[in-house]
């Protein structure tokens, strides 16, 4: 028996839940270097480019510099400016997505009350056996309070395979999936392949997770992308804005798992990015590996089966499940929905109310400030600047009734 004596790359040892690894550094010479051969850009220029792409509109770092390949010489600097790094993502966000006007950030962020409302309203989205609480009214929803609970629930109650997650959390971390329990043992084993002491695991959720974790029904995957990928599930990124009232997909990306990974996302060593086309779910170019180590690639590394040219299935399901959850909440200018393609079609996993614009510069090669989606960003601006208007002529006719 083992806790996560090993790991993928870009995870921890002696922890079960996934987390990330910031140990790494980064040699910077050797990518500036690598960087001035590769896009025939000088050292000199580099640090210009980085120094006027630090602007509040783009909000870049060095490392997101080097690893979305901003040096690139088929970059003109007008398209060099349509990316965005984290920050700018954030403030883009910001800016579609107001918080004085939306006020619903927390809520859609907390997994387990956005799952709620979304069952309340039809949509598909995951089942949830029990949530580890330590001081929140879960109502008929089956509660646990401290270690003893979660051991007894994994043991002896749990539906397996069964995936486990922060009720707030954001990348992954703090995830695992758990296939069975050797009950006599109190050995739980893993997704990724290994395992690790129920007792342990137990700890280590109410020492790091007091706000909460959440038990739930494993997704199952169409098995189309299983015989492409493997069984972990790799969920699509749809991207919805809010235009003339209603919502529609501004871009989607496919996350695809790392051989022997837990969840989907990029920071894990060996994770790709696929961009399908929003029309009809082909996959027209996908991604593995950042910076002068990017390799666009044609076939899955193990499966050894196309990934470009091939057509997601439940394709318009996908598009329509994050259409109509979007609906719900039209006060928001822009979300981003991870769904995942299950057998019936899509299922919504989870909301991101600051959608990371960086997953589409990489998978797409482009930055999201360009032209195409500029006139739906200016949209929503409007749209904004109208219900702003709204909330101060309303709270100047109050102040007019006031004595």
């Amino acid at each position: 028996m083992t806790q996560a004596s090993q790991t993928v790359a870009g995870t921890q040892a002696n922890t079960a839940l996934l987390s990330r690894n910031r140990t790494s550094k980064r040699n910077y010479s050797d990518m500036i270097v690598q960087a001035a051969r590769d896009g025939n850009v000088s050292p000199l220029r580099q640090f210009r480019e980085i120094a006027l792409l630090k602007s509040r509109r783009n909000g870049f770092t060095p490392k997101e510099y080097y690893d979305m390949q901003i040096y690139r010489s088929d970059l003109s600097w007008a398209q060099k400016r349509e990316f965005v790094g984290e920050m700018g993502s954030y403030r883009l966000n910001l800016r579609l997505a107001p918080p004085e006007i939306t006020q619903m950030r927390g809520f859609l962020s907390d997994k387990l009350a956005l799952t709620s409302v979304l069952t309340q309203f039809g949509l598909p989205t995951t089942t949830t056996q029990a949530v580890f609480a330590t001081d929140r009214n879960l109502g008929k929803i089956r509660t646990l309070r401290n270690e003893a609970d979660i051991v007894g629930f994994i043991t002896n109650e749990a539906r397996f395979p069964l995936f486990g997650k922060p009720v707030t959390s954001f990348q992954a971390i703090g995830t695992i999936g758990i296939t069975s329990v050797v009950a006599g043992e109190g050995v739980a084993h893993l997704t990724s392949g290994r395992s690790t002491s129920v007792a342990a695991l137990a700890t280590e959720i109410v020492a790091h997770h007091p706000d909460g974790f959440m038990f739930q029904d494993a997704v199952q995957q169409h098995p189309k992308v299983t015989e492409l990928v493997g069984p972990a599930v790799g969920t699509c990124r749809v991207v919805t804005v809010m235009n003339d009232g209603h919502p529609r997909v501004l871009y989607a990306v496919w996350k695809v798992p790392s051989p022997g990974a837990m969840a989907d996302n990029f920071w894990q060593s060996g994770s790709m990015l696929a961009l399908p086309d929003i029309a009809t779910g082909e996959v027209i170019k996908c991604r593995r590996g950042a910076g002068p180590s990017t390799e666009w690639i044609e076939t899955h590394p193990i499966s050894g089966l196309p990934i470009c040219g091939f057509v997601l299935p439940k394709w318009q399901s996908v598009i329509d499940t994050a259409l109509a959850a979007h609906g719900i909440f039209p006060i928001n200018g822009i979300l981003g929905w991870d769904i995942a393609i299950g057998p019936d079609g899509g299922r919504v996993i989870e909301c991101n109310e600051n959608t990371c614009h960086t997953l589409y510069q990489c998978a797409s090669g482009r930055g999201v400030l360009n032209a195409d989606f500029l006139p739906a960003f200016a949209k929503v601006d409007a749209h904004n600047d109208a219900t702003k208007q709204k909330f101060r002529n309303f709270n100047r006719a109050v102040q007019a009734t006031l004595p």
